[in-house]
């Protein structure tokens, strides 16, 4: 009987561990300035997230710095050196928190790009799926230098999407 006594108090530490959730997905990003804005797509974002279901949540997502795509050659390129992509080849999202928020799911962690770590709170929804997530970053708080477009500056203040699909982990 002492066997079936450790089975039964093994159960409920099963149902607390925790799944793998395989992401992939883009990160699209908009940069403004006083003429217009633009965007500029990613579709290399990549990772493994643990989730307990509640709020505690753990893993990285991550982007290839060099596949950054706006539609233009030149501004890619300036993008790649801004990001010193050769030196730091990616960008990741290192998730601390996801958690149900009215009708959104908040994923909260830390944003690395070019070796430099921000707090960033994204707002999304979760869909079969598809998460679909927005925040704003500013290029000051990674210290990097703002973009030039036909000799203007481009706003500081960055918005951020991203787009990935969810699998694994248990319902």
């Amino acid at each position: 009987m002492r066997p079936l006594r450790y089975l039964i108090w093994l159960f409920p530490l099963l149902a607390l561990a925790q799944a793998p959730y395989a992401v992939e997905g883009e990160v699209v990003y908009r940069g403004r300035f006083p003429l217009g804005s633009w965007e500029g797509r990613n579709p290399t974002a990549r990772g493994e997230v643990l989730w307990d279901g509640v709020r505690e949540a753990q893993g990285q997502v991550c982007v290839d710095q060099k596949a950054w795509d706006s539609g233009n050659t030149l501004r890619d390129e300036h993008t790649r050196s801004i990001f010193q992509a050769e030196r730091y080849p990616r960008a990741c999202l290192y998730l601390k928190a996801l958690y149900p928020e009215g009708e959104a799911l908040v994923a909260e962690g830390e944003l690395e790009i070019r070796g430099v770590r921000r707090p960033v709170r994204i707002l999304g929804v979760l869909r079969g799926e598809v998460y679909t997530g927005r925040f704003e970053t500013r290029f000051s708080a990674f210290g990097l230098e703002r973009p030039r477009f036909l000799f203007l500056e481009v706003e500081d203040r960055v918005e951020v999407l991203l787009r990935a699909r969810v699998r694994g982990g248990t319902p």
